[in-house]
């Protein structure tokens, strides 16, 4: 069993950012559990709910958009949520799949492979030349296949 903790201590990583997850989207989920048990408080007395309140229904609130830079709406209009239909999906798809995330994904997975690489080299834990090589060969490979995507994300950018 002691052999099983000292070889696997890794393994306490991904677990625990599994369980962090699973924490954050149960928080997720009593958020808009309350937030719509409010919504229902207002309809049932037959009022109407302040804008601020209607605004923040759904997974998202009005001004956040996912995976996008902050402050990169469009230059015209009211906000993201007034535009129509095709006009928001466009957005989304050219920030969510432009080269620019392409190429910070090049460069993070890069910068983590640099990192394992470094650490297999000149770690001094004895046992951690193997497993250290091997994370950073996975990430060399990964760091590769994003670098493909970025330069082709670029090459091929509004077709």
């Amino acid at each position: 069993m002691v052999y099983f903790f000292t070889s696997y201590w890794w393994l306490l990583f991904p677990i625990g950012f599994f369980i962090f997850g699973a924490w954050d989207r149960w928080l997720a989920y009593k958020r808009s559990r309350d937030h719509l048990d409010l919504l229902r408080s207002y309809a049932e007395k037959g009022q109407q709910p302040p804008p601020e309140l209607v605004r923040g229904v759904g997974p998202m609130g009005a001004d956040d958009l996912p995976g996008e830079a902050p402050g990169g709406y469009p230059p015209y209009g009211p906000g993201y949520w007034g535009y129509p239909r095709y006009m928001r999906r466009a957005y989304r798809h050219y920030y969510r799949w432009g080269p620019y995330w392409r190429w910070r994904s090049a460069f993070v997975t890069g910068a983590v492979a640099a990192g394992f690489w470094w650490a297999s080299e000149y770690s001094d834990w004895p046992g951690t030349y193997e497993p250290f090589r091997l994370v950073a060969i996975i990430m060399t490979i990964v760091c590769v296949g994003n670098l493909v995507f970025a330069v082709m994300a670029s090459a091929f950018r509004d077709k």
